[in-house]
């Protein structure tokens, strides 16, 4: 068997902030945004120089057809992507990833200034100062900066004035940070999977900040805009009438939806190729689709819960996103009522579920034709 996992323990903290910054390492658009705060930015950094473990960083080793799923962020600094040749994404990780990297290199992210986040030699440790007066903070950002590391350790030498007698102390606490910092080992995990399926699937087993990941994280994280927010189109579908009358309409529905009236296949490969423009373009559609599937129940006296016939939901809607009716017309509604109930006697959904859904998809457009 093809071994797909290898684990690197070369790499120091120095060179995930190089390979990151020189754009080696890019961030999926399944991702979830950067979001830590400078309060745990510092446990963070405190964790690094008291040498305690930080973790893994988890990367896959993507093929060059995937660069469209590169989430390229201008503000932060890194360098675009090559056009060839494969790409290096970071799974888990990120978030202390980028913590690394805006406070080490005191960058202003969200309109929050990690540069601010200092490191204390006399109190040896990484804090957020509350005043101005407080002594002996200096910026983080200038362990890695080569020419100002330098001039903080000449001043800690020599200003015995501003820093007090034990200078030569703080000044080795100093030195000491920065090796520390720089030496710090990084344990590197990479995938190789070529399947996009095989990676979600990776992706989701992994815990971040304790909270387990699943596939409708992943797609609305890629579908985000101004102008579309997939959970609150949820939310808005799912009123109290609706509740009343069918029960919570799953997630699962509406990402199986939107998937299959944009690529006629509801794979997990075509799920994360959501777009924002394309869930906007196709949202009003889907949404008159789903309408109409609720009628469809209402039809065949279906209500109160309807939660056994979520699998079966995206492909009724397919019918009216792709005929654009809203009512199944005389000639098909008795093979739409068959397929239903031996669907759902037969337990089609229960097993291979994109695989059923495809192959119905593909009847459906067959009776829509005639």
């Amino acid at each position: 068997m093809e071994q797909k996992l290898e684990i690197i323990n070369n790499w120091n903290l120095k060179k995930l902030i190089s390979e990151l910054e020189a754009g080696h390492i890019k961030i999926p658009k399944f991702q979830r945004d950067y979001i830590w705060e400078k309060t745990k930015v510092v446990k963070l950094l405190n964790s690094i120089y008291n040498q305690f473990p930080i973790g893994s960083f988890f990367f896959w080793i993507a093929p060059s057809e995937y660069s469209g799923f590169i989430r390229e962020n201008d503000s932060l600094g890194f360098k675009p992507a090559a056009q060839n040749g494969s790409f290096q994404f970071i799974l888990d990780g990120q978030q202390r990833m980028i913590s690394l990297y805006v406070s080490l290199r005191g960058k202003v992210f969200d309109k929050v200034d990690y540069g601010s986040i200092c490191f204390n030699p006399e109190k040896q440790e990484f804090r957020i100062p509350r005043s101005k007066r407080e002594k002996n903070n200096i910026p983080a950002w200038k362990l890695f900066d080569t020419e100002k590391y330098g001039e903080v350790y000449a001043e800690l030498l020599m200003d015995d004035k501003k820093f007090g007698k034990k200078n030569n102390k703080l000044a080795e606490v100093w030195r000491e940070c920065q090796e520390v910092f720089s030496n710090y080992p990084i344990s590197i995990v990479k995938t190789n999977n070529e399947e996009l399926d095989e990676v979600v699937e990776i992706f989701e087993r992994i815990n971040q900040g304790g909270k387990h990941l699943t596939v409708f994280d992943l797609i609305h994280a890629a579908t985000w805009s101004d102008k579309f927010d997939l959970k609150e189109k949820i939310a808005e579908f799912n009123t109290p009438k609706v509740i009343k009358q069918f029960g919570k309409i799953s997630n699962k529905v509406f990402t199986l939806s939107l998937t299959l009236n944009a690529f006629d296949d509801a794979r997990n490969l075509y799920q994360l190729r959501l777009s924002p423009e394309l869930c906007y373009r196709l949202w009003p559609r889907t949404k008159t689709a789903l309408n109409a599937t609720l009628n469809f129940f209402k039809h065949m006296r279906v209500v109160n819960d309807i939660s056994v016939y979520h699998n079966l939901m995206p492909v009724i809607q397919y019918y009216f996103f792709k005929s654009g009716h809203t009512e199944i017309s005389e000639e098909h509604i008795k093979h739409i009522e068959k397929w239903f109930w031996d669907a759902k006697f037969s337990k089609r959904f229960s097993t291979s579920l994109y695989t059923r859904i495809k192959e119905d998809a593909n009847w459906i457009n067959e009776l829509i034709e005639g």
